[in-house]
């Protein structure tokens, strides 16, 4: 049995297939998606509901937003959160009860649990899945997602960019769609995606992606408002105290969630913190205007990157017939007013539920590979540019941004010293110019033999399949990825 994921920054869901559609896969708890949370407690990990609820009392120990941070080097200053190191990898991993956990691991205990819910209801155990990807996901990244998998016991996974599962969910009833732009903000990343549908086939024009903005910055800003606020009415560094910002964060996420529907919100916390004067609470009210100054700049990134997808499906916004609203943050009204103001309210498309969009487009991908439904015609590009670190460090282009999958591009390598009896090969993913600025991808030592500068040729071939999937081969030879077949 084959079943679709969604697994989210904040929140994760699963999908099945059946005569009547797409349908979600109810948690052990009745509900249709899962905190993407893990606790370690004293006895061993719990996750979802069940990992929040003890959140208070566990702070140090209970872990979100794992997906933000899963295949992200430690050396990145993205993160700066006290429950997090450097890993023998050189790797964000988590500060655990009697050491490091790796981001994997942490993946495993969330997919472990919605497997356990896929058994409750069906009887049996998923052993395949679909699993949903921003299209900024790097190979590091994609590569941990897949190693989380394997260890949850998910034998066979394939990775699907959340766009294109978007589109295909949303595409059901909806025949009459041409050309479609995904906005897609979800708890911790922005994809856009430019799709032309007809005739059953669906390629992708354009598409852009920011890996580190999603939901959870719209709740910093927040947070970072009241605990300001606080530490100048009462003196004290609520950033400073983990349980003190447990709740806050919280509360912070509940008062945005209102601000969708309601003019003003309240960011209330009694007993927040005690001192010698006694207990000290937080009490203030927060009005969707405030909090649209606030946050608005980030909006803005996201039409940036609309901008630059458009740019290259040589597109404008008379062009798009319908923008698909996807992820629980694309509720927010200002998100609405911007993309209103650019495309037309008309063309403005957001489902009851749009943060089930992805894993109900998981679900279908899952069915056309088990041949349970016949497959659309998807024409898949490289969301980011794959390159070759050469002399000097510049990086050189293997497959560019934008080719259509699937993909084969090959270079001779030559030695560049008398008698130099290794090659290094330096594989990153990134738009720089500089390799050093860019994802390090794969770095590998290869002993040649020695003779003089410029007489050893190597062939160094870089691929992706259909779906995607990296290969680089040198002589023949797989340093990076899996045999062709395998």
């Amino acid at each position: 049995m084959m079943i679709g994921i969604d697994f989210g920054t904040t929140n994760s869901g699963a999908a099945i297939y059946t005569p009547q559609g797409p349908q979600m896969i109810e948690t052990v708890e009745g509900k249709d998606t899962m905190p993407s949370a893990v606790a370690q407690t004293e006895t061993g990990f719990v996750t979802g509901h069940a990992a929040l609820r003890q959140q208070n009392e566990n702070p140090d120990y209970t872990f979100k937003a794992v997906k933000r941070f899963l295949g992200v080097d430690y050396s990145d200053d993205e993160h700066g959160h006290f429950q997090m190191a450097e890993g023998p990898d050189g790797k964000v991993w988590w500060k655990g009860r009697s050491g490091l956990i790796s981001g994997p691991q942490l993946v495993a205990e969330v997919l472990k649990s919605v497997l356990r819910a896929a058994e409750f209801r069906f009887g049996k155990r998923p052993t395949g899945a679909v699993i949903g990807v921003p299209v900024d996901f790097r190979e590091p990244q994609r590569e941990a997602l897949k190693a989380g998998a394997m260890l949850a016991g998910i034998q066979d996974v394939h990775l699907f960019e959340e766009p294109y599962a978007a589109a295909l969910a949303f595409a059901l009833d909806r025949q009459e769609f041409s050309r479609v732009a995904v906005y897609d903000l979800g708890g911790g990343t922005f994809d856009i995606t430019i799709l032309a549908m007809k005739d059953g086939v669906s390629s992708v024009k354009g598409m852009n992606g920011i890996g580190f903005l999603g939901g959870a910055d719209f709740d910093r800003r927040l947070v970072d408002y009241c605990a300001d606020q606080f530490f100048k009415d009462e003196g004290e560094d609520l950033k400073s105290k983990p349980h003190c910002m447990v709740h806050l964060n919280r509360e912070a996420e509940d008062t945005k969630i209102a601000l969708s529907s309601d003019t003003e919100g309240r960011v209330y916390l009694e007993n927040l913190t005690v001192g010698a004067d006694g207990f000290k609470s937080m009490n203030y009210s927060v009005s969707r205007d405030e909090f649209v100054q606030m946050t608005k700049d980030l909006v803005v990134r996201t039409m940036a990157a609309v901008e630059d997808a458009l740019k290259q499906a040589k597109m404008n916004a008379r062009d798009i017939d319908h923008v698909l609203l996807v992820g629980g943050q694309s509720r927010m009204p200002l998100i609405h007013d911007v993309l209103a103001a650019k495309f037309g309210t008309q063309k403005l498309v957001m489902g009851p539920k749009p943060e089930y969009a992805v894993a109900l487009g998981t679900a279908l991908r899952a069915a056309e590979i088990e041949g349970r439904i016949k497959p659309g015609v998807l024409e898949r590009i490289a969301a980011t540019t794959v390159g070759l670190r050469r002399s000097g460090g510049v990086c050189v282009p293997l497959i560019p941004k934008g080719s259509k999958y699937p993909v084969r591009e090959a270079v001779e390598l030559k030695t560049v010293h008398d008698g130099q009896s290794t090659v290094e090969i330096v594989i990153v993913q990134g738009e720089a110019p500089s390799a050093e600025d860019n994802t390090l991808v794969w770095r590998s030592v290869i002993d040649v033999e020695a003779l003089p500068e410029g007489e050893l040729t190597l062939g160094l071939v870089a691929e992706a399949d259909a779906s995607g999937a990296l290969r680089i081969t040198v002589d023949d030879k797989v340093i990076y990825g899996q045999e062709a077949g395998s």
